[in-house]
């Protein structure tokens, strides 16, 4: 009898232990190209932020090949860069900055009332159109790196598919700041 209950305890221990872990969305594989003036964009980083929907959606992130190849990926807090984005319409940001060598400081603190991370999460902010990486120049045209197009010709949003059908960009862009999502 007290096999059997130790048994029961066990079980259940293990399946609670199990269904513990960090839950997500599901997502759905995406994957694409961009070209720039006909060329593959190498080095370019793809970004695609919610526009609208229910708030399950999140950023999700892939940097391209030599070939100009993508794959996105969904970062949670406890799980880390997970490959896919959650189903539904998105606004699509292409960047591609000139590399710059960033200089080691003596190890000084910042003045007092200096907030260092303020300039970082600036940078960093996907809602920002005022992306600054550090004095770097944008080696394609501003308009790629816009949240919101600017009746340019480039119409940057474009939706995910659902998780049994993975997504795939052909995305399109010249240098005169008009482009196209396939």
């Amino acid at each position: 009898m007290y096999k059997k209950i130790i048994g029961l305890f066990c079980v259940a221990l293990m399946v609670t232990i199990v269904g513990c872990g960090e839950s997500h969305p599901a997502l759905t594989i995406v994957t694409g190209t961009v070209t720039y003036d006909g060329k593959p964009l190498a080095d370019a980083t793809v970004a695609i932020m919610p526009d609208g929907g229910d708030g399950t959606a999140k950023n999700a992130v892939g940097d391209t090949d030599a070939e100009g190849k993508f794959t996105l990926a969904t970062t949670f807090p406890t799980s880390g860069s997970v490959a896919g984005a959650v189903q539904g319409n998105y606004v699509l940001r292409v960047f591609k900055f000139e590399k710059v060598d960033i200089e080691i400081e003596s190890g000084e603190p910042p003045a007092d009332g200096a907030d260092p991370s303020s300039e970082m999460m600036a940078m960093m902010n996907p809602d920002s159109d005022d992306l600054d990486p550090g004095g770097a120049d944008s080696l394609i045209h501003n308009s790629f790196n816009l949240t919101y197009s600017t009746g340019s010709g480039w119409d940057n949003k474009c939706v995910v598919g659902a998780i049994e059908s993975p997504t795939t960009f052909k995305i399109t862009l010249n240098s005169n700041g008009t482009g196209k999502i396939e």
